[in-house]
């Protein structure tokens, strides 16, 4: 597409009632001849959405066209049912934390979400008891006074989400939030997150790259692959888009051999094979919702005792190989 193409894209029609947080229709962005989004379609509604995809997905170049601070070069954006480039008003409903090391060390908590706070033109008290409210909700409270060179990763962390929220805008937009933090701050995110959306009513949208972390905060997620929005929606339905690819399931018993050879019988298996030890196996299934509703008519028909049963593929990070082809 070409700028004049570009030029002449109607806006599309809204729905009735609310606009969607995010609506995208063929949006691309592209930086000389490299892709940084590519035809991106999604529409994106209240709570808390998961943005997941490898590095350089387009995770960045998304949040930023969000903001504004970058321009599509084809297809329409809308953002809470507005245009965001050029739209400086808007930014007042949207609080951006990225993905990147940006705070002043010299400066303290406290002085760094005051200065935050003066960008956005807010009256002082009101500000000071902002950044009381905000030091409380992010765990801040022994810390404010401290410079933040002397805080851990994930106190920096969590600085520059209440600095995201220092104007309690509607939107909050979380890049990499957990990048380079440890098991147990990554923890204390993933609750602050959570707590955000369902005690403050803030709509957020996160991204990572590490699908597990993704869906311990929501349900709803958006897969992202070279530019493209290769599947959205609830983690049950996307999990639903792969019965057509092979399912490992491992089952576990006494005399397991005997339900093995039924099983060769089905059209669903492509294989079967015993695993270190003749009391367990891996089924390769194609249609995983099948082998599930005839495991008790042929457990029932065998001699097998059966102890444990599980697959291999029964998580986000499986769903998103299979969707990209990995």
């Amino acid at each position: 597409m070409n700028s004049q193409q570009n030029a002449t894209f109607q806006q599309p029609m809204q729905p009735q009632g609310p606009p969607p947080v995010i609506n995208t229709i063929n949006l691309c962005k592209w930086y000389g001849n490299v892709i940084g989004l590519n035809n991106f379609n999604v529409q994106i509604g209240d709570g808390i959405t998961g943005i997941v995809g490898p590095n350089g997905a387009g995770k960045s170049t998304l949040f930023k066209l969000i903001i504004g601070s970058i321009k599509s070069n084809a297809g329409y954006m809308g953002v809470m049912g507005q245009k965001p480039w050029g739209n400086t008003k808007q930014l007042a409903s949207i609080g951006f934390c990225p993905d990147y090391d940006f705070l002043p060390l010299s400066m303290t908590g406290r002085e760094y979400l005051e200065f935050m706070g003066g960008l956005h033109a807010m009256e002082k008290t009101h500000l000071k008891n902002r950044i009381a409210e905000l030091a409380n909700i992010v765990k801040m409270e022994k810390d404010m006074d401290r410079d933040m060179g002397g805080y851990s990763k994930g106190m920096k962390q969590r600085l520059k989400i209440a600095g995201a929220l220092i104007h309690n805008p509607k939107l909050l937009l979380l890049d990499e939030p957990l990048s380079g933090t440890d098991p147990i701050v990554r923890r204390d995110i993933i609750n602050l997150v959570k707590k955000l959306h369902k005690e403050y009513g803030h709509n957020i949208i996160v991204s990572s790259h590490v699908l597990h972390e993704i869906e311990r905060m929501t349900s709803n997620i958006v897969l992202i692959y070279k530019g493209r929005a290769v599947a959205s929606g609830k983690i049950s339905e996307i999990r639903a888009l792969i019965d057509q690819h092979p399912h490992n399931i491992v089952l576990e018993g006494k005399n397991i051999g005997a339900l093995a050879k039924s099983f060769l019988d089905q059209p669903y298996t492509v294989s079967v094979g015993y695993n270190h030890n003749r009391e367990s196996i891996t089924i390769r299934v194609t249609q995983p919702d099948e082998f599930f509703d005839s495991m008790p008519a042929l457990l029932e028909n065998s001699d097998c005792k059966l102890d444990k049963m599980f697959s291999l593929d029964d998580n986000l990070e499986s769903i998103f190989k299979y969707l990209v082809g990995w």
